[in-house]
């Protein structure tokens, strides 16, 4: 990589993108090989590294600015502007803990964008907090990484890859296998994610025995496999493995269910879905609160959790989600699993993207409809002639 260059790292889930990043900001050691950085690295992961909710916000700026590098002396040069942009005003003499999301979400965002950058690297985004602050925030990060020498950005959007980078590394099953211009990388990559949701869909068809029921129908099962990425029915995490979580509670195993039959890519929208999460509640005395975010692509959908809540004991715990029988759309779904307690309010784990898979619809034509939006729920009708 050259000065000025913005790179954008494309590939399936568990490709290794994260990990890559890791590898340059020095969190992880490679196995084999070197990694070569020249000059200062600024890692946008978190927004507030070290955050301590006893503390007030004061006391954060200071411990944060001292963890990702920088001297007391130019933290507090840099307090006047910080208080500025986040406008957090006497929040800022105030435990953290009394904070917002979004409030919190902000000042790690001033505080992190106040610095000279190095080389930048970014996963997936980098929240902001409420909508007049994300448009003041948008122009902010743009100079913010105009003044970066490189760039280095993990994203499973292609709109965002192709609009902040010039280039791209494709990387699959841990292995750089190309690296050029953005716009040929990105070509690249869904070609063979096309290719897979092809053969996908061809297999779907025969399994029903109705391929070749429909002149055309497979065509169009391949422009709906267009859009598809690559999916991940299951995840699971071993008592002594490093899972997702804190001390309080950890992501024991994730699952896509349908029907009754699990590890599946690509399910019928006329089928019911089960989302399943397994949990461990390592310490007594928190309200447990599982919630799942559903997303088609980058679009948020919904997020769900229990009606009803409780303290949970330590142990092991399961619960399950179901989404009903055609309500959603066909397309390209994700689901994120998470665990948070409301005494006091804090989230514990969140796997944005736990489970992938492509939702299709075979109808006795073997045809698919193209209609807009992320649900397509059956709703009650009356037609009368009047």
């Amino acid at each position: 990589m050259r000065d000025g260059d913005r790179v954008g790292l494309v590939g399936h889930n568990g490709a290794g993108k994260s990990t890559l990043l890791k590898l340059m900001a020095g969190i992880y050691h490679p196995v084999s090989g070197t990694v070569r950085v020249e000059g200062r690295v600024t890692p946008l992961f978190d927004a507030m590294p070290g955050l301590d909710g006893e503390d007030t916000g004061y006391e954060n700026i200071i411990t944060s600015g001292m963890l990702i590098g920088m001297t007391r002396r130019q933290i507090e040069a840099k307090i006047p502007e910080i208080e500025e942009f986040c406008e957090l005003g006497e929040y800022l003499s105030l435990p953290v803990r009394t904070y917002s999301t979004g409030m919190t979400m902000r000042l790690g965002f001033a505080l992190v964008t106040s610095l000279d950058p190095g080389v930048i690297l970014m996963d997936e985004g980098f929240g902001t907090g409420d909508l007049r602050f994300t448009e003041r925030a948008e122009a902010r990060m743009k100079d913010f990484i105009g003044r970066s020498p490189i760039m280095v950005l993990a994203s499973h959007s292609d709109k965002i890859i192709r609009s902040m980078c010039n280039k791209a590394i494709l990387i699959e099953a841990g292995r750089i296998v190309a690296f050029g211009p953005v716009d040929e990388i990105c070509d690249q990559y869904y070609a063979s994610v096309h290719a897979a949701a092809v053969s996908a869909e061809r297999a779907r068809h025969l399994k029903h025995g109705k391929a070749e029921t429909h002149d055309g129908a497979l065509e169009l099962a391949e422009e709906a496999a267009a859009e598809r990425v690559a999916g991940r029915s299951s995840m699971t995490f071993a008592p002594d493995a490093i899972a997702p979580g804190d001390d309080v509670a950890r992501l024991c195993s994730a699952r896509l269910v349908v029907d009754q039959f699990n590890d599946t890519d690509t399910v019928d929208r006329n089928e019911l879905i089960n989302i399943e999460m397994k949990f461990e509640v390592l310490k007594p005395g928190y309200v447990m609160v599982p919630n799942f975010h559903v997303f088609l692509q980058d679009q948020y959908v919904f997020v769900s959790s229990p009606p009803q809540t409780s303290e949970l004991a330590p142990g092991v715990y399961s619960c399950t989600m179901s989404i009903p029988r055609g309500f959603l759309n066909l397309g390209s779904f994700v689901v994120g699993v998470a665990l948070t307690s409301v005494n006091p309010q804090k989230v514990h784990f969140y796997v944005q993207d736990a489970l992938r898979f492509f939702v299709s619809e075979l109808r006795a034509t073997g045809l698919f409809d193209a209609i807009p939006g992320p649900v397509r729920p059956s709703l009650e009708w009356n037609v009368t002639r009047v």
